[in-house]
Parts: C-alpha cells; structure tokens; sequence
C-alpha cells in the first residue's frame, strides 16, 4: 500500500471520529465549554427551545411560533423578559408550561421567541 493512500486514510478516519463527536456532544459538553458573558441585569441562565406539543402543562394550546416558556417553578401567567447577550435583542415570554427537566436547564423557550432573539441552540441567555 503507497504511504499516500494510508495517509488519506488516516485522515479520513479522523474526519469521521471527529464529526461523529461533535453531533454527539450534549449538555455535559455544554457546560464543561460555556461561560455566561456580557452584562446581565437579572441572573444568566441557560436556555433550550422546543417545537412540538400539543397542549402545555397550564392546559393551553402549544403554539410553536408564539411568545411562551417553560419553567419548573415559576408560576403559570408570569411574564419574564429573555435577553440574548450576543445581540441584545430580547423578547417578554408568558410562562405557560413545566420543565425543562435536563439538569441545569432554566428556560425551555418555544421555537418562535428563540427566533425572536437569535437563539438557534442552547446558550446562556440574561433572565428579567
């Protein structure tokens, strides 16, 4: 075998160890590479969003492209303003449901108010 092709090889193979890697990494790689930056005036927070449900957990109708979150204790009807530190931009979400249940997850945002403040995957966000 020409040391090319076993270098092409090698490299191959590591291009496709990696990649699988990076597809993989979950939450535990999320907070063991994140900090929270930039200036917050109430408490960082990490934020998820979702896009499927039928009904939330206060019996109303999931609208995927509305303004609404999921939060494991605050009260149903609360009204609680997310701020995406990277842009600024920020968005008031009604909290509507319960969870997020993965540990160390705060809000679970729906699709459209992720949206609404630049948000494509999970990240720390600045909660009012």
């Amino acid at each position: 075998m020409r040391p090319s092709f076993c270098i092409f090889g090698l490299a191959l193979a590591w291009l496709i160890t990696s990649s699988a890697q990076a597809h993989s990494r979950g939450f535990a790689w999320f907070f063991a590479h994140s900090r929270p930056h930039g200036i917050c005036s109430g408490q960082h927070v990490v934020a998820t969003f979702y896009a499927s449900g039928r009904r939330t957990a206060s019996g109303q109708t999931f609208d995927p492209s509305g303004y609404a979150a999921a939060h494991r204790t605050l009260p149903f009807g609360s009204r609680v303003t997310v701020t995406n530190p990277q842009n600024g931009r920020s968005v008031t979400v009604v909290i509507n449901d319960r969870g997020p249940f993965t540990r160390g997850v705060t809000l679970d945002l729906t699709r459209g108010a992720a949206r609404a403040i630049g948000m494509y995957r999970t990240q720390w966000v600045c909660m009012l």
